[in-house]
């Protein structure tokens, strides 16, 4: 089935000859073009009857012969004028189009002037030249890339800027040679995100639960991301002061007895010769034995408890909000930070299930294991303040430098170790002899090596001979030697992170300002009527005539 096509109207390419003069002709396509389809390289068949499924193999087929018809149609040796910043360019265009890239320099060439105008600041009627206000150092490289087919960046040209001209120039950051790359190898977190941020797209309701994850996962995406983190870290904070609140007796149901408490805790008092002693006040109980039961950690006051199941709430509809988006729940289970989340739920609902098995915690305090268990639930509650890190990006900072320094941290480890053994062993043969010895077997001097090679120095135990004090010296000499150096360089790779951060945050936000102002450029092009309004008279003569500027000025018409 033929096709009608529509060939009223033929599309004029305007190139600059080898000799000098504008060589001008007619790309006369068989079918008609709209300037927007012209750029897109789409093509518009005009048919006058309806287009049938029979029709479709011949419009494919049509369609990829006329996109290669532009290419096909420009002559050897044709020049493209080009003016960027007050420098003039010239290309061959069949070079241009012969990379077969979606840039700005191909629909340039393919345009007609009146679209040139469009995308240009200004024509240049003296010289013939469509005018560019952008970078000429970077330009140059530009063009380059057209003859060679390779993309270099100036070596003085900070990277985002030479990104900005790229997405100026519409090409594609691969084209950069791998010498001069503009993009670095992402760390493994990073790349890790990026893979979980592609596996939305493969699972269900993807792209809701990546804007949910957005929101939990980075609090500056979004307003409402920033939100979330400001509730998420003052529950965090209530949660934590909560907890340490519980432990005083002030704040218990029974209080009436905290005086007595911090009685009991003072470590002395003076009595009539002055002498320091011990006070231990006596509290007559039920049972008629003189001793002192104070729990002030088991029955703290009411509000302290509906602050506490609050808080347990929040957490757990946050835990499970972001299994439930995760594409990955397993991973998601084992990840450091997801643990410490679980480990501040999962006490709680520990005890309230022993409650719900009738299992009484307050019998369980005489029996060793079943205490241990107890009070390592109620310590990893205290875990609710790593999750802190999520939203400090000092602690992020900080846990990375961690992870990084593996082997300095395990280098000062071995140090650490070698001495410790080494001075542990010389203090004990030393001292074991002498009366009332504070350094009875190996293990005993290892801790006071430790705290020594610190320099803590609790004074719990001390050498009595003079040989043994001349290695407690040496023990706390060679401490201070063997902690600087690998500390040094852990902090040379915190100092060197929390640089790149900050360059990282300005980075971002140099970016979020360019695209606020390209974004205002576009919308409002004022600054453009401006610059092509002196020339009215020649864009006008081209509208109404269909006639195109010669080299020198003149106008000339295409038949």
């Amino acid at each position: 089935m033929s096709l009608a096509l529509s060939a009223k109207k033929s599309t004029a390419v305007h190139y600059e000859g080898s000799d000098g003069t504008l060589d001008m002709y007619s790309v006369k396509l068989k079918k008609k073009l709209s300037h927007q389809q012209f750029h897109n390289r789409s093509v518009t068949f005009m048919d006058s009857r309806e287009t049938t499924p029979c029709m479709l193999p011949n419009i494919a087929e049509e369609l990829s012969k006329s996109a290669n018809a532009i290419t096909q149609s420009v002559l050897p040796g044709t020049l493209f004028r080009l003016n960027v910043g007050g420098k003039s360019y010239r290309i061959a265009a069949d070079i241009v189009l012969a990379r077969r890239t979606h840039s700005l320099m191909t629909t340039l060439i393919t345009a007609d002037h009146e679209h040139r105008l469009t995308l240009t600041d200004a024509y240049l009627e003296e010289s013939a030249e469509y005018y560019l206000e952008r970078n000429t150092k970077i330009t140059d490289h530009v063009i380059e890339y057209y003859v060679t087919g390779v993309l270099h960046k100036p070596m003085d040209t900070c990277t985002e800027r030479f990104k900005e001209e790229l997405d100026f120039w519409q090409l594609d950051y691969n084209n950069v040679a791998p010498c001069c790359s503009i993009q670095p190898p992402l760390p493994k977190s990073a790349r890790d995100k990026e893979d979980l941020l592609r596996r939305f797209s493969n699972v269900t309701c993807g792209e809701v639960r990546r804007d949910i994850y957005n929101i939990l996962e980075e609090p500056s995406s979004s307003i409402f991301a920033k939100l979330y983190s400001i509730f998420s870290i003052i529950f965090i904070f209530s949660s934590v002061a909560g907890l340490i609140l519980g432990s005083m007796p002030e704040f218990q149901r029974d209080n009436s007895q905290a005086h007595l408490y911090h009685m009991m805790h003072q470590k002395s008092t003076r009595d009539f010769s002055n002498k320091p002693q011990k006070f231990i006040p006596v509290v007559e109980s039920e049972n008629a034995t003189n001793d002192f039961v104070y729990k002030p950690t088991d029955d703290p006051a009411n509000f302290l408890v509906v602050m506490e199941y609050i808080c347990i709430a929040w957490f757990t509809v946050e835990y499970l909000l972001r299994l439930s988006i995760s594409p990955r729940k397993r991973i998601f289970v084992m990840e450091p930070m997801n643990l410490i989340d679980l480990c501040t739920i999962l006490p709680f609902y520990l005890e309230m299930g022993f409650g719900v098995f009738g299992v009484n915690l307050d019998r369980l305090h005489n029996i060793t294991g079943a205490m241990l268990v107890i009070r390592v639930l109620r310590v990893l509650r205290m875990a609710r303040v790593f999750k802190l890190a999520r939203y400090s990006t000092g602690l992020q900072i900080f846990g990375h430098t961690l992870r990084s320094s593996l082997t300095e941290l395990s280098m000062l480890g071995m140090f650490l170790l070698t001495g410790i053994v080494f001075f542990s062993t010389l203090i004990y043969f030393i001292e074991k002899d002498e009366h009332n010895t504070e350094f009875s077997s190996i293990p005993s001097a290892c801790w006071w090596c430790v705290v020594t090679m610190t320099t803590i120095g609790y004074g719990d135990s001390i050498p009595k001979t003079t040989l043994g004090k001349v290695i407690a010296t040496s023990a706390s000499v060679c401490g201070i030697i063997v902690l600087a150096f690998p500390i040094s360089m852990i902090v040379e790779k915190f100092a060197c992170a929390q640089q790149k951060s900050h360059e990282e945050s300005q980075i971002r936000q140099a970016h979020m300002a360019a695209m606020a102002q390209n974004y205002f450029l576009n919308r409002f092009t004022r600054r453009r009527k401006a610059c092509k309004e002196p020339l009215a008279s020649s864009v006008r003569a081209k509208l109404n005539g269909h006639d195109t500027p010669n080299t020198n000025g003149s106008v000339r018409s295409i038949a």
